[in-house]
């Protein structure tokens, strides 16, 4: 990932008002998590795991932050359940933003990620959208964000490979 694109990310999430972040740091997105983590108007936690993560964010929001799950694809599935029960009990608005894999031209092994990524968030009836060009990200990230807030449920931003790399 180049340096400009995580930027674009981080200016993404500071548009949107997000002060908290929660996550476990991954090889395709570990300049985000930097970035992140070095930013002084986000106080950023590094998890075990990924549904450990989301707890995290949700008992942030609780305690009066605007949180950010930021996760690897394969960690919307290990996330999950809490995810589900974030969205469908709590009403917590949680913004997940999530490096898209499994997209043309990526290597084989990962689509499966294309296979359960968009399936999973509609399960969880969790809004999504998916950012094709680097352009959007930024807007997107804050648009979302903005539909969690203000219908009091997770919403995710799917970055994919052409809008990153």
């Amino acid at each position: 990932m180049k340096p400009e694109k995580a930027r674009l990310v981080l200016a993404g999430l500071k548009e949107a008002g997000v002060n908290f972040a929660a996550g476990v740091p991954d090889a395709q997105f570990i300049q985000v998590y930097r970035m992140v983590a070095a930013d002084p108007d986000i106080r950023y936690v590094g998890t075990a795991n990924e549904a450990e993560a989301a707890g995290v964010a949700m008992g942030a929001w609780f305690g009066g932050m605007r949180p950010a799950l930021i996760i690897a694809t394969s960690g919307l599935l290990v996330a999950t359940y809490h995810l589900a029960r974030i969205n469908l009990l709590h009403e917590v608005p949680l913004l997940i933003v999530i490096p898209y894999r499994g997209d043309l031209g990526d290597p084989r092994w990962m689509g499966l990620y294309q296979k359960t990524t968009e399936p999973a968030l509609k399960a969880m009836d969790i809004p999504y959208r998916v950012v094709t060009r680097s352009a959007d990200i930024a807007r997107n990230i804050k648009d979302c964000q903005e539909s969690a807030r203000a219908w009091l449920r997770c919403a995710a931003v799917l970055l994919t490979e052409e809008a990153l790399w």
